[in-house]
Protein backbone atom coordinates (compact mmCIF):
# COMPACT_ATOMS: atom_id res chain seq x y z
CA UNK A 1 0.00 0.00 0.00
CA UNK A 2 2.00 2.60 -1.35
CA UNK A 3 0.85 6.32 0.08
CA UNK A 4 0.55 8.63 -2.96
CA UNK A 5 -0.50 11.58 -1.02
CA UNK A 6 -0.85 12.79 3.26
CA UNK A 7 -2.20 15.57 4.59
CA UNK A 8 -3.49 16.78 8.46
CA UNK A 9 -5.88 19.23 8.67
CA UNK A 10 -5.56 20.72 12.27
CA UNK A 11 -6.98 23.02 14.23
CA UNK A 12 -5.67 26.57 14.18
CA UNK A 13 -4.86 28.65 17.72
CA UNK A 14 -7.92 30.41 18.70
CA UNK A 15 -7.61 33.84 17.59
CA UNK A 16 -7.50 36.68 20.01
CA UNK A 17 -11.50 37.85 19.50
CA UNK A 18 -12.82 33.97 20.14
CA UNK A 19 -10.27 34.31 23.42
CA UNK A 20 -12.06 37.09 24.27
CA UNK A 21 -15.74 35.96 23.76
CA UNK A 22 -15.10 33.52 25.87
CA UNK A 23 -13.88 34.81 28.64
CA UNK A 24 -16.37 37.31 28.71
CA UNK A 25 -19.03 34.72 28.62
CA UNK A 26 -17.41 32.81 31.61
CA UNK A 27 -17.38 36.09 33.44
CA UNK A 28 -20.61 36.89 33.08
CA UNK A 29 -22.06 33.73 33.66
CA UNK A 30 -20.47 33.45 36.80
CA UNK A 31 -21.31 36.76 37.82
CA UNK A 32 -24.61 36.09 37.40
CA UNK A 33 -24.49 32.26 39.10
CA UNK A 34 -22.99 34.49 41.96
CA UNK A 35 -26.31 36.74 41.91
CA UNK A 36 -28.43 33.97 41.75
CA UNK A 37 -26.75 31.90 44.72
CA UNK A 38 -26.58 34.77 46.65
CA UNK A 39 -30.53 35.49 46.79
CA UNK A 40 -31.19 32.12 47.83
CA UNK A 41 -31.16 31.06 51.69
CA UNK A 42 -31.60 27.58 51.71
CA UNK A 43 -28.61 25.46 51.43
CA UNK A 44 -29.78 22.57 49.73
CA UNK A 45 -31.10 24.65 46.74
CA UNK A 46 -27.81 26.14 46.74
CA UNK A 47 -25.72 23.18 46.33
CA UNK A 48 -28.18 21.79 43.53
CA UNK A 49 -28.13 24.69 41.90
CA UNK A 50 -24.41 24.85 42.23
CA UNK A 51 -23.90 21.10 40.64
CA UNK A 52 -26.20 22.75 37.78
CA UNK A 53 -24.03 24.98 37.04
CA UNK A 54 -20.53 23.33 37.62
CA UNK A 55 -22.29 20.46 34.87
CA UNK A 56 -23.07 23.17 32.64
CA UNK A 57 -19.45 24.87 32.36
CA UNK A 58 -18.08 21.62 32.24
CA UNK A 59 -20.12 20.44 29.66
CA UNK A 60 -19.44 23.71 27.91
CA UNK A 61 -15.65 23.09 28.48
CA UNK A 62 -15.75 19.46 27.24
CA UNK A 63 -17.26 20.24 23.79
CA UNK A 64 -15.19 23.54 23.01
CA UNK A 65 -11.92 21.39 23.98
CA UNK A 66 -13.59 18.42 21.59
CA UNK A 67 -13.65 21.44 18.60
CA UNK A 68 -10.37 23.12 19.26
CA UNK A 69 -8.40 19.27 19.30
CA UNK A 70 -9.46 17.81 16.32
CA UNK A 71 -7.90 17.05 13.54
CA UNK A 72 -8.06 15.34 10.05
CA UNK A 73 -5.38 12.55 8.53
CA UNK A 74 -6.25 12.11 5.13
CA UNK A 75 -3.97 9.16 2.71
CA UNK A 76 -4.66 8.80 -0.68
CA UNK A 77 -3.01 4.87 -1.61
CA UNK A 78 -2.54 3.58 -4.91
CA UNK A 79 -6.50 2.72 -4.76
CA UNK A 80 -8.02 4.47 -1.66
CA UNK A 81 -8.75 7.22 0.33
CA UNK A 82 -8.92 7.29 4.33
CA UNK A 83 -9.80 9.63 6.53
CA UNK A 84 -8.87 9.26 10.49
CA UNK A 85 -10.11 12.08 12.79
CA UNK A 86 -8.11 12.26 15.92
CA UNK A 87 -9.22 13.86 19.28
CA UNK A 88 -6.17 13.94 21.68
CA UNK A 89 -5.34 10.64 21.44
CA UNK A 90 -8.27 8.96 20.19
CA UNK A 91 -8.06 7.90 16.80
CA UNK A 92 -10.69 6.81 13.99
CA UNK A 93 -10.98 5.85 10.86
CA UNK A 94 -13.95 7.72 9.87
CA UNK A 95 -13.83 6.96 5.76
CA UNK A 96 -12.37 4.57 3.32
CA UNK A 97 -12.82 4.62 -0.18
CA UNK A 98 -11.79 3.54 -3.44
CA UNK A 99 -10.53 5.56 -5.92
CA UNK A 100 -12.56 3.82 -8.29
CA UNK A 101 -15.78 4.59 -6.63
CA UNK A 102 -15.19 8.64 -7.01
CA UNK A 103 -17.57 9.63 -9.20
CA UNK A 104 -17.24 13.32 -9.32
CA UNK A 105 -15.18 16.07 -6.56
CA UNK A 106 -16.53 19.50 -6.56
CA UNK A 107 -15.49 22.50 -5.03
CA UNK A 108 -16.70 24.14 -2.05
CA UNK A 109 -18.54 26.79 -3.87
CA UNK A 110 -20.70 23.64 -6.00
CA UNK A 111 -21.97 21.92 -2.84
CA UNK A 112 -25.74 22.72 -4.04
CA UNK A 113 -24.51 20.26 -7.14
CA UNK A 114 -24.27 17.66 -4.66
CA UNK A 115 -26.50 14.41 -4.05
CA UNK A 116 -27.00 12.21 -1.03
CA UNK A 117 -25.92 11.42 2.21
CA UNK A 118 -23.85 14.15 3.46
CA UNK A 119 -20.57 14.01 5.70
CA UNK A 120 -18.39 16.79 6.80
CA UNK A 121 -14.91 16.18 7.59
CA UNK A 122 -13.53 19.85 7.41
CA UNK A 123 -12.70 23.10 10.54
CA UNK A 124 -12.65 26.63 10.16
CA UNK A 125 -11.43 28.45 7.19
CA UNK A 126 -7.78 28.19 6.59
CA UNK A 127 -5.67 30.11 4.86
CA UNK A 128 -4.33 27.38 1.79
CA UNK A 129 -7.05 24.98 2.24
CA UNK A 130 -10.11 25.22 0.58
CA UNK A 131 -12.95 22.70 0.74
CA UNK A 132 -14.23 20.22 -1.75
CA UNK A 133 -17.29 17.96 -1.93
CA UNK A 134 -16.44 14.36 -3.19
CA UNK A 135 -19.11 12.48 -4.67
CA UNK A 136 -19.09 8.54 -4.69
CA UNK A 137 -20.85 5.02 -4.79
CA UNK A 138 -20.99 2.52 -2.46
CA UNK A 139 -23.54 0.04 -2.29
CA UNK A 140 -25.89 1.11 -4.98
CA UNK A 141 -25.98 4.74 -3.30
CA UNK A 142 -24.36 8.02 -4.08
CA UNK A 143 -22.61 10.02 -1.02
CA UNK A 144 -21.07 12.58 -0.44
CA UNK A 145 -18.02 13.73 1.75
CA UNK A 146 -17.10 17.20 2.32
CA UNK A 147 -13.27 17.40 2.86
CA UNK A 148 -10.92 20.17 3.03
CA UNK A 149 -7.58 20.23 1.59
CA UNK A 150 -4.54 22.01 -0.60
CA UNK A 151 -4.97 21.80 -4.41
CA UNK A 152 -2.27 19.74 -4.87
CA UNK A 153 -3.69 17.17 -2.22
CA UNK A 154 -6.69 17.23 -4.33
CA UNK A 155 -5.05 17.17 -8.00
CA UNK A 156 -3.21 13.88 -6.76
CA UNK A 157 -6.47 12.08 -5.37
CA UNK A 158 -8.15 13.66 -9.19
CA UNK A 159 -5.44 11.70 -10.87
CA UNK A 160 -5.78 8.42 -8.42
CA UNK A 161 -9.64 8.61 -9.08
CA UNK A 162 -8.86 9.61 -12.78
CA UNK A 163 -11.31 12.17 -13.31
Amino acid sequence: MAVRARETLESKQISITTLGILMVVVVGYTVLYNQFANTLEDYRLKTIVGVISLVIMMGGFLISLRYITTSYEMVITHDRLIIDRKIFFWKKNVLEVKTDDIKEILSGEEVKKAEGKMRNYTLTNMDGKRKYVIQYETQGKICCVKIQCTGKFIDTLKKQAKI
